[in-house]
């Protein structure tokens, strides 16, 4: 299907109500996968990998302000502590704290979890995937706090030295090998292919933990005292 096909986010929720709730969905630069945000999703996200078990996911954020709550109390420089502020990391993944340090999860690494921030239409389908969602996530995988987006992660074999895919024979290639039902293609990609660079946020400073397209853009957006 495509990203603006009528009943797309229908399509997409039976599959998250199925034995296999994978669909692979293409972003701007690169194809992944997403599941819902429960211990089956990432288990069903373990086996399309063939990633080991316990590994943990991020999420593709719709509703910016509920990823926004779920970031523990002064946990975030001041100068991006909104809703509003985040929208400078557009086009990367944020990890922030949203637990102890010690509380890990299929979710939560040693307390922090990352979403992807993407501008609309993708964010127009994360919204409304988290709306329908609701009903089955897990608090306990938040230790306690309720946030129901969407499971996202590279396309991939776990480990395979290939890396992201990018081409849609190879995404159709993978997505048949492990009998993945549903792929979301988009008509325009960017001109920089690859997995999105992730920034990790604490109170006093921003770090990259992982390069990727636009990266210095993004860096470039932040105030000075905070790269």
């Amino acid at each position: 299907m495509w990203i603006n096909d009528k009943g797309l986010v229908e399509e997409i929720i039976n599959i998250f109500h199925s034995d296999y709730p994978v669909v692979m969905f293409q972003l701007p630069t690169v194809y992944t996968l997403i599941a819902p945000p429960t211990k089956a999703g990432a288990q069903a996200l373990n086996h399309a990998k063939q990633r080991l078990p316990e590994k943990n996911y991020g999420s593709a954020i719709g509703n910016l302000n509920a990823f926004h709550k779920i970031a523990n109390k002064g946990s975030l420089p001041e100068e991006l502590d909104s809703p509003e502020k985040l929208e400078l990391f557009s086009g990367a993944f944020m990890r922030i704290n949203v637990g102890d340090s010690d509380f890990n999860s299929v979710l939560v690494r040693s307390g922090t979890h990352q979403g992807l921030l993407l501008n609309w239409p993708f964010r127009d389908v994360f919204i409304a995937l988290e709306k329908a969602i609701k009903p089955i996530v897990e608090p306990e995988l938040f230790q306690g706090k309720s946030y129901a987006s969407v499971l996202c992660t590279s396309a991939n074999l776990s480990g395979n030295p290939k890396g992201s895919i990018t081409k849609w024979r190879r995404a159709r290639r993978f997505a048949r090998n492990r009998a993945i039902k549903l792929i979301i293609r988009t008509h325009s990609t960017e001109d920089i292919l690859g997995s999105y660079p992730i920034f990790h946020l604490t109170s006093n400073k921003v770090e990259i933990k992982r390069h990727g397209p636009r990266e210095k853009e993004i860096m470039g957006r932040l105030p000075e005292h905070l790269r």
